[in-house]
């Protein structure tokens, strides 16, 4: 489980700041604000699917 909780650190520091960076690029460029959340959108897809896994295998080893 250390993976998800190294993980879950980064996404405690990289999800604010790409919401900050996002919402300070909103007026003055939109595809700067887009690609922000682009990056944190895929930043989640990966952390899910680690977790996924992760619970999966700890599931599997419980039975």
């Amino acid at each position: 489980m250390s993976v998800v909780k190294t993980m879950s650190i980064i996404g405690m520091v990289f999800f604010p700041l790409c919401l900050i960076l996002a919402s300070a690029f909103a007026e003055v460029d939109l595809e700067a604000s887009a690609g922000w959340g682009i990056f944190a959108a895929m930043y989640g897809i990966g952390y899910s699917i680690t977790v996924f896994n992760k619970i999966k295998n700890v599931a599997k080893s419980a039975t």
